[in-house]
């Protein structure tokens, strides 16, 4: 019996996982689109207590495009976890209802933003499902999905939520965000090298979309540290893996470093997938050196203060970085040679086949 449970849990747990990472794989290319455009708008604008200042009226449209992308990412979160659990009928709710946790309501004007679009994306699925089983007269089964669904849905999760959650959220919220207050310095290096474990722990998978998840929901409450680190800790296992295969030319062959040249493009724009054709070669070594590497990197970084207001990484992403540039690029390039120092000690020489 126990084992039964446990396994259900497990099967559960990884259900909601999945459905969380639905809603991130639709939210990711909303939040780039518009970090890019946040970061166009910085060719010639500047940034003041962390927010954008566009130079003229065509960068402040600019600006305002990207501001759109960002207003929406909480709303599509929301959509399409209600989709990836109850389909079709629960996207209109969800984008609803994402659209009510990310602006203020009730008579105390609360808005739960990422936190609260992320509990009605599953309140909503569930809800959705959950009529399915429903049974209903013949005549009313084509207005289901496309009428009764999404209004009942939108009306009864919409008053759960005013009346029922938006008071506990807040209140849990509130409570992150003191912690996060009294976050700095080595009080901060925790937090840095749980980010850079998530950044490298699956190359750009499933736990580097929860880190994003995390440092966005941070940024909605206007703390960007969390975000700067995670974006420069993107960018370091395949930057280590470039260098690796460059300088330890007695453990990479020629093919390697033809690997190494497209990771360290790839690097530029912080796309961790870069180090996953060294992962598939030699996981475990390759594994154990990014995850080190960029949680040294991640830890330091949180010391130093990076912060930075757009949503992608690497290099390119230097112009949104407003505190800490220097370290930016120092911190990533520590994280970098950490890898390739602790390659050197792991990873055997390549034998007289070059194998």
């Amino acid at each position: 019996m126990s084992l039964g449970r446990t396994k259900k849990k497990a099967s559960l747990g990884a259900q909601l996982f999945k459905y969380f990472n639905t809603g991130i794989s639709y939210f990711l290319p909303v939040i780039i689109a518009g970090g890019m455009l946040f970061s166009l708008t910085l060719i010639t604008g500047r940034i003041e207590d962390g927010a954008i200042v566009p130079s003229n009226q065509f960068w402040q449209n600019v600006y305002d495009l990207g501001q759109a992308g960002f207003s929406m990412m909480v709303p599509v979160l929301c959509a399409y976890i209600a989709y990836g659990v109850g389909s079709k009928p629960a996207l209109a709710p969800g984008f609803i209802l994402g659209y009510v946790a990310n602006n203020p309501i009730g008579s105390r004007q609360i808005s739960t933003g990422f936190l609260g679009a992320l509990i009605l994306g599953f309140m909503v699925g569930y809800f959705v499902k959950w009529t399915k089983s429903w049974k209903v007269p013949d005549v009313l089964k084509p207005m289901m999905p496309t009428f009764l669904v999404p209004l009942v849905t939108t009306f009864i999760c919409g008053v759960v939520y005013t009346y029922c959650l938006t008071y506990p959220l807040n209140a849990f919220v509130q409570v992150i965000v003191d912690v996060m207050y009294k976050l700095n310095g080595v009080s901060a290096v925790p937090l840095g090298i749980a980010i850079g474990v998530l950044a490298a722990a699956d190359f750009g998978g499933p736990c580097s979309k929860a880190a994003t998840a995390f440092t966005i929901a941070l940024m909605a409450e206007g703390f960007y540290g969390p975000n700067g680190v995670f974006r420069m800790c993107c960018a370091i296992p395949p930057l280590g893996m470039a260098l690796a295969s460059f300088i330890l030319r007695d453990r990479y062959d020629k093919a390697d470093r033809n690997l190494g040249i497209s990771a360290l493009f790839l690097s530029s724009s912080g796309i961790t997938e870069g180090a996953i054709p060294f992962a598939g070669k030699d996981f475990k070594r390759t594994w154990i050196a990014c995850a080190i590497g960029t949680a040294i990197a991640g830890g330091i970084g949180m010391v130093h203060g990076i912060s930075s207001v757009v949503a992608f990484g690497g290099i390119v992403a230097i112009p949104g970085v407003y505190e800490g540039q220097l370290w930016y690029v120092v911190d990533m390039l520590i994280g970098a040679l950490a890898i390739v120092g602790i390659l050197f000690l792991i990873k055997p020489k390549l034998d007289a086949d070059g194998k």
